[in-house]
């Protein structure tokens, strides 16, 4: 599932974010999240190359992350005619810049076209954008989530960065499994509310709320009851101890994967 992305030529580039709007029924104020995209380095992607035989395996994974620059037409195939999975804004509904993770890269008819996963339904939905759509940057953090012992932990360039305790989706709305990756970050107006100092939305849906704002958003996010961190309790979403939520955020840029296991 990951794209090993070798060559990268590094632009700096600043990108502003404005933080508004809703994330699962909450107002965000407009602040900058640690980790958002104005933070991160824009780089081209280039097709991969065979690696050299023997040549020294990279020591740790790399993900591409793409940041629209238009708004973006994901097809089911590589191809301008093929059936469209989703049309995406610039911007998320909560005024996030829209991220895509990329997967592989395909070359059709001398176009570039990028595979990537999208935060819309049914979860680990993936389909082509064409290029030119898209900005990149490379992350080598990952969040790895382990339902039945409750915990989280972060990883930069393979090395074990950090392990918290967490609160899951109660039985009847689990929390789902798969993977994911963040796709935007929202600091809530009120630190002291449901949903902590932080929260980090994921690609993840609850299958079971659909009607739910957001479509069933599931996040990461910090919370006002710390005394039901390590429990079975919520709709779907991940909870952590604020300072912890904040810790990991600082650790992992937006757009990097997520992956949820029992």
């Amino acid at each position: 599932m990951n794209l090993r992305i070798r060559d990268i030529v590094i632009l700096a580039v600043g990108l502003a974010l404005v933080l508004g709007a809703a994330l699962g029924g909450y107002a965000v104020v407009r602040a900058r999240a640690d980790g958002a995209p104005s933070r991160q380095v824009l780089a081209p992607v280039v097709m991969p190359t065979p690696r050299p035989s023997g040549s020294p395996q990279p020591q740790y994974e790399r993900w591409t992350v793409g940041i629209a620059r238009r708004p973006l037409t994901v097809r089911r195939r590589p191809a301008d005619n093929a059936p469209v999975i989703a049309r995406l804004g610039t911007r998320t509904s909560a005024n996030y810049p829209t991220l895509v993770l990329v997967a592989s890269i395909r070359e059709v008819d001398g176009v570039s076209w990028y595979k990537v996963w999208v935060a819309v339904r049914p979860n680990g939905t993936r389909g082509w954008v064409r290029d030119g759509a898209l900005a990149f940057y490379a992350t080598s953090a990952k969040i790895v989530i382990d339902l039945s012992r409750r915990k989280l932990m972060v990883y930069r360039r393979g090395e074990l960065q950090g392990t918290f305790p967490v609160a899951v989706g109660r039985p009847g709305l689990e929390t789902p499994t798969g993977f994911f990756f963040v796709n935007q970050k929202l600091k809530p107006p009120y630190p002291g509310g449901a949903y902590g100092a932080l929260a980090l939305g994921i690609s993840a849906f609850q299958p079971k709320l659909p009607d739910w704002p957001g479509g069933g958003a599931v996040a990461i996010h910090g919370t006002n009851e710390d005394y039901l961190i390590g429990k079975a309790v919520s709709h779907g979403c991940v909870r952590m101890h604020d300072k912890d939520i904040l810790k990991v955020s600082q650790l992992v840029p937006a757009g990097s994967p997520v992956i949820i296991q029992k």
